[in-house]
């Protein structure tokens, strides 16, 4: 039996930066407005996810320094601990620490943090929206699995992208150059 962190029925609400409008991901980028979190903790996700930006050298993103790197990341878990007790038990929260792994002797940094609240949600909205979220993911999975199992003998599958023209099977070995 998997243990309550990694359980695949308790979807991680994923926090990291400098990829999407804000640093929550569930499954995919969500806006700041949709996720119907409180007013504080919206502006703290929003100010983490600046700092990130402005704790970086503009030439070459590396980090000015550790200690806005350190911060960064107490920050970040700090948050991720804030949306645990937000979404209650139902929910498990990555934090990805985005921090340089190997230029640190004085101690190890783990690859992501996992943090669950072990209570009830403490915003039954956001709560309730991730739920939806939730379960039309786990709609779509089930959907999906039907498909792979209902194919007919030699049926294949493929997915075109049409601005390169290329078409993709699952099994077919990758083409260097395209």
């Amino acid at each position: 039996m998997p243990d309550e962190l990694s359980d695949p029925d308790r979807r991680p609400v994923r926090l990291f930066v400098g990829h999407a409008e804000s640093p929550v991901w569930f499954p995919d980028p969500r806006g700041f407005e949709e996720m119907h979190l409180d007013d504080e903790l919206t502006d703290a996700l929003r100010a983490w996810d600046a700092e990130w930006y402005s704790s970086r050298r503009p030439d070459d993103f590396e980090w000015i320094g550790a200690t806005p790197e350190i911060e960064h990341l107490r920050r970040g878990v700090d948050l991720a601990y804030r949306i645990s007790r937000a979404l209650g038990s139902e929910f498990v929260v990555e934090v990805d620490p985005a921090v340089d792994r190997s230029g640190h002797d004085a101690y190890t940094v783990p690859e992501k943090l996992r943090i669950r609240s072990d209570g009830p949600p403490l915003q039954p909205e956001a709560a309730a929206q991730f739920t939806e979220w939730a379960d039309l993911e786990h709609a779509e999975r089930e959907r999906f699995q039907r498909a792979v199992s209902e194919r007919e003998p030699g049926e294949t599958w493929s997915a075109y992208a049409p601005l390169s023209g290329t078409t993709f099977r699952p099994g077919s070995p990758k083409k260097r150059g395209r």
